[in-house]
């Protein structure tokens, strides 16, 4: 088992950007400090041979050409809140736009646009690193200062772990994730993920608007486009002429769970040519799950790739998008001086 520190270039005003590199319990993972960002998981297929399977970039620059996700840690508020949202004393609180009516992934300075600061790294229990992320009150358009922190583990065999926390000093709505985009063939591999099999145990969805916003409470995903109860290879399940499927282009959509606070099983993906599968563990209540059609070949990818649309897929566990707006959905306002915890476990194993 290994960790290791390395430069990976700089941002335009000069600061220097970190990748860390853990290796052990049969995975290979690289860290970079912008965005606290998953930039690559070599990961083992059927033959034994490890391939990358994160979609992401050789350099910074790849990253800072547009702002597209890869691998980052999202928040302050992870997923779309409309407008903004009214505050305990009914005040109306706006929020920064950068998604049409939107504050999408904590809008124009969300954290993953933010160099985040090493807090520690090592291999106790399993190679490991933390970073951190402080920013003063206001500083990305949310209320308060806040103060979160990613840290990133292979504890076990095939076991990749992203633990999330965060305090606010105000009030504030608070919802984080790992926004990874994974193609379980490689993240260089001519096959997109439309073959992959997708198992996903929710037996509701929330609808949405032109806007990507949820239209109101959760709808049964039994007879529906939704329905992967059972497993369903994905580009035979998604239906262009679905209405729901039509408004994205494909999937951009939050399946609901029960908000139990106790980690379970949310998902599991499998690609039948590498025979790679991906389960997925969290406490959270929802799953974004977002088939990668807004990639449009321009996103300068790892080994000189470009990545078209479906090169890869995004399944995001958190909180439901736009709660603070809609009576009924789980509860994201994090009290002052509170600390808000999340765990994300993904296991990889060969089918």
């Amino acid at each position: 088992m290994s960790v290791r520190r390395e430069d990976f270039g700089h941002m335009p005003d000069g600061r220097a950007v970190d990748r860390f590199l853990l290796d052990g319990n049969g995975l290979s993972a690289a860290v970079i400090s912008y965005g606290a960002s998953l930039q690559s998981l070599f990961a083992p297929g059927r033959d034994g041979a490890l391939d990358d399977v994160v979609l992401g970039g050789d350099t910074i620059d790849a990253y800072l050409d547009e702002r597209r996700f890869f691998g980052a840690v999202v928040g302050r508020y992870a997923n779309r809140i409309r407008k903004g949202y009214v505050d305990a004393s009914g005040a109306f609180v706006a929020l920064p736009l950068n998604d049409g009516q939107n504050c999408l992934h904590g809008g124009p300075a969300g954290f993953d646009t933010h160099v985040w600061s090493l807090a520690e790294f090592g291999e106790d229990g399993g190679p490991f690193v933390e970073l951190s992320l402080d920013l003063g009150d206001g500083l990305d358009g949310f209320p308060g200062a806040v103060s979160a922190r990613a840290r990133y583990s292979i504890p076990a065999a095939g076991e990749l772990v992203l633990d999330l926390s965060a305090t606010v000093s105000e009030p504030s709505p608070v919802n984080l994730s790992g926004h990874s985009y994974f193609n379980l063939d490689g993240a260089g591999s001519p096959e997109t993920i439309l073959g992959h099999v997708l198992r996903v145990g929710a037996e509701a969805v929330l609808p949405i608007d032109e806007g990507s916003i949820p239209l109101g409470a959760p709808v049964d995903v039994a007879g529906t486009v939704f329905d992967f109860r059972g497993g369903g290879v994905i580009g035979e399940t998604m239906d262009p002429a679905d209405p729901q499927i039509a408004l994205t282009g494909g999937y951009d959509h939050n399946f609901c769970f029960s908000d139990t606070g106790e980690s379970r099983l949310l998902a599991q993906l499998h690609a039948p040519s590498s025979g790679r599968t991906l389960s997925i563990y969290s406490d959270a209540p929802g799953l974004q799950f977002y088939t990668g059609q807004f990639l449009d070949g321009s996103a300068h990818g790892k080994g000189g790739v470009r990545y078209g649309r479906h090169a890869g897929l995004c399944l995001e566990p958190q909180s439901w998008p736009d709660s603070p707006n809609h009576a009924g959905f789980p509860g994201v306002m994090l009290p002052a001086r509170a600390t808000y915890r999340h765990t994300i476990r993904y296991a990889f194993g060969v089918q």
